[in-house]
């Protein structure tokens, strides 16, 4: 049996109904590098369903906090090293835990 996995794309008029996101802000997301589609042009940007998981929560940052764009970039980008120091230290202690004596 042919295992098939399905991989969500949308538009930037799809991604914007769904996040409820205006256009305007949908560019200067990506102008920020928040986002980045593949396409040349905003008609040809096509966005993984992880983006609508990332344009929430910087639309929440920007509410919640009153940040700027670029303000919201880096706090993403530190969000997402945070989790991944996390789930590395995590891994790292389940390793330890191996070698400790009861």
């Amino acid at each position: 049996m042919m295992s098939s996995s399905l991989i969500l794309q949308l538009n930037a008029d799809e991604l914007c109904q769904s996040a409820e996101l205006s256009v305007e802000y949908l560019l200067e997301i990506v102008e920020y590098g928040i986002l980045q589609p593949s396409g040349q042009t905003p008609a040809e940007w096509l966005f993984d369903a992880g983006a609508l998981v990332v344009v929430k929560r910087a639309l929440r940052l920007r509410r919640d906090l009153d940040l700027e764009w670029a303000g919201i970039a880096l706090a993403l980008e530190l969000m997402a090293e945070l989790e991944q120091l996390r789930h590395e230290n995590s891994q790292l202690k389940q390793r330890l835990s191996r070698f400790e004596q009861p």
